[in-house]
């Protein structure tokens, strides 16, 4: 009897935690996504950035160094003797020091929460032969960024382009191996010698000499394409070739495997140019590819905000399609949006602040950030240098349930429901204010105000799945925020 009491008070105990930590207040943290450092290609060290970021009242940076910055070429048939490459600096060849220098970083400046990631290069592809002294590389920037990977052996294990850890034997394996072939003829010219007649006034003499010159250059060429081409492993998705999105998707799967978070990088950003390679011209495009996040499953977020146009994320476009087909059932996920910056460094007035993730943590830490990422806790900001916004409250009450952003609020039909959006200024600068409320993709009310700003909209729930979005424009700053959806509760739940 005593041990079942004391089992049952250390449930009760427990219990009392877990409800304790559930009515734990959620903190604000203003995060900055996609921030390179000296370690790959960045300007400024980790603990420069840390210090920075405090200065700007910013409390997370999501690291994104480069993983594998590496394009090569090679020419058919033998594409591993003949290939060139060039290459910027990565991360790869030392996860385990890029790891413990963001742990060291965080550790020296705790007010700052580091989180480590990575930006990644699923696929590229060339177009154009050297021949025609016009080439073409295609989709560098199609770019995913991952986070929550800590394990260097998992790290190593991600299918991108050049990877040697991820690639396979194919075809090309074998034609990349044939020229290594050549070190056994050119060994045999190298050691047997040969009958030669030579003339000696008038005597005809026979000479036995070896090969010298034509065994070495054959062993040599052998040799290079051993040390080249070693262990003859090529690219699952071979650069030579357009694979579509099935590189990206198969990218994300992986992530997704190990327990990471896989982002879209930039879906509405444009980069080209061209240098001239010796007699070559060597061009370079990324078109934008906001469509293709509708044509992918399971990734975690995108960017929805950075010094860009964008559009996907506007009423009624890409990620409408995308949040209502979730509410259907039509995905397994949703995905989230986020605030990207992409800083690299301060040159030409950039600045670390201007785009930001708001994230809603229990406590400051890497996890608690990672957690906040992967349930759409948070919400995207552009500010400008005197101006931001902050949300404040934006939820749907459902009877008794309230629902934060991210979260689904199980309700029956008939039930009233109210959405709640509260905005402020902070440090008390008043702003006029456009505020949207956006209902499965259509813009349910528009509000103008000025800061501090409340409005609720009210409802009756009809049983149809429903997504509550908004966007607040200010002044100059914009913020939107990610979704709250509304579910019919199962009957009997």
């Amino acid at each position: 009897m005593r041990r079942l009491t004391l089992f049952v008070g250390a449930l009760g105990l427990l219990a009392s935690f877990t409800v304790a930590a559930a009515a734990q207040p959620l903190e604000r943290l203003a995060g900055v996504v996609h921030v390179h450092s000296d370690i790959s290609t960045g300007t400024l060290s980790l603990d420069q950035l840390a210090a920075l970021a405090e200065k700007q009242g910013i409390g997370a940076l999501l690291v994104t160094e480069n993983y594998l910055l590496r394009i090569e070429y090679g020419l058919w048939p033998f594409r591993a003797l003949t290939r060139v490459t060039r290459e910027e600096p990565s991360v790869l060849a030392d996860l385990e020091g890029y790891l413990d220098r963001v742990a060291r970083a965080g550790a020296q400046g705790p007010r700052v929460v580091l989180v480590p990631g990575v930006e990644l290069i699923p696929h590229h592809y060339w177009t154009g032969s050297p021949w025609a002294l016009e080439m073409a590389l295609h989709g560098t920037q199609k770019n995913l960024l991952a986070f929550g990977l800590t394990d260097p052996a998992a790290l190593r294990s991600l299918p991108v382009v050049g990877n040697p850890h991820a690639r396979v034997f194919a075809t090309q394996s074998l034609v990349d191996a044939l020229p290594a072939l050549l070190i056994v003829p050119g060994a045999i010219l190298l050691i047997r010698k040969r009958p030669r007649r030579q003339r000696l006034g008038r005597a005809v003499i026979v000479v036995r000499r070896r090969a010298w010159w034509p065994g070495l250059l054959v062993v040599a060429v052998g040799v290079a394409a051993l040390v080249r081409g070693w262990p003859f492993t090529v690219d699952r998705y071979p650069v030579w070739e357009a694979h579509g999105l099935e590189p990206h998707q198969t990218l994300i799967d992986h992530v997704e495997k190990l327990g990471g978070v896989s982002v879209w990088s930039l879906p509405e950003a444009r980069d080209s140019g061209g240098d001239q390679v010796g007699p070559v011209r060597v061009t370079w495009e990324t078109e934008p590819y906001p469509d293709d996040l509708l044509r992918t499953f399971r990734y975690t977020a995108f960017g929805a905000i950075y010094e860009d146009t964008t559009r996907f994320e506007r009423p009624g476009g890409g990620w409408d399609r995308l949040l209502n087909q979730y509410a259907a059932g039509e995905r397994r996920r949703p995905a989230w949006a986020l605030g990207e910056s992409g800083f690299h460094d301060l040159a030409g007035g950039k600045a670390i602040g201007p785009v930001q993730t708001v994230f809603l943590v229990r406590e400051r830490s890497p996890r608690a950030v990672l957690d906040a990422l992967r349930a759409g806790r948070m919400y995207a900001l552009q500010r400008t240098r005197e101006l931001s916004l902050e949300l404040t409250d934006f939820s749907v009450t459902a009877g008794e349930t309230v629902a934060l952003a991210g979260e689904t609020a199980l309700t029956a039909p008939g039930t009233s429901l109210e959405v709640t959006i509260a905005v402020d200024s902070p440090r008390g600068a008043r702003q006029d204010l456009r505020v949207t409320l956006v209902r499965n993709g259509v813009v349910l009310g528009a509000w103008l105000g000025g800061t501090p700003y409340r409005v609720a909209h009210r409802e009756v729930f009809d049983g149809a799945p429903l997504v509550f979005r908004m966007e607040v424009r200010g002044q100059g700053p914009r913020l939107v925020s990610n979704p709250i959806f509304v579910r019919s509760r199962v009957r009997g739940s």
